[in-house]
């Protein structure tokens, strides 16, 4: 399984004192040889989110500087391919998605452009808690894993 994760499934990965901590982890024991990429969107939408979290004070254990910190020395380690894209072919197929879609499903932009990216690195599982990313994914033909 190649998959990519959206914001959601990171967070509740990263963060166990997160909701969604333990069916975000539980994705290795369903499939151990899973790979999940991480593209530089993902680092700059879960860094925010993180950032985001520490503001409000629900990050209880450690700022956000030690999650980034540890995601990036991870990708170092290989434990998270790091992939690029093309931006340019990834807005492309987020307005395609959007045309074909949007008048069906309640659909953000930035879910768009997730969905898209996923698509455009050639990923074969989307890794989403969004119910309504998950649709947009699923009618795009991704596979999705929400942990249930």
């Amino acid at each position: 399984m190649i998959a990519y994760a959206d914001t959601s499934w990171w967070v509740g990965y990263k963060n166990a004192s997160d909701s969604q901590h333990a069916r975000a982890i539980g994705l290795f024991d369903r499939h151990p040889g899973g790979t999940v990429l991480l593209t530089p969107w993902q680092r700059v939408e879960v860094f925010n989110a993180f950032r985001q979290l520490e503001r409000i004070g629900s990050l209880p254990n450690q700022p956000a500087a030690g999650f980034t910190r540890a995601l990036e020395n991870e990708v170092r380690l290989g434990y998270w391919p790091h992939v690029e894209f093309s931006w340019t072919d990834a807005l492309r197929t987020a307005n395609e998605l959007s045309a074909v879609h949007s008048r069906d499903l309640l659909i953000r932009g930035m879910d768009l452009f997730h969905v898209a990216i996923a698509l455009d690195i050639g990923a074969e599982t989307f890794l989403t808690f969004d119910t309504d990313q998950a649709a947009l994914a699923k009618t795009a033909g991704l596979a999705v894993w929400d942990g249930k």
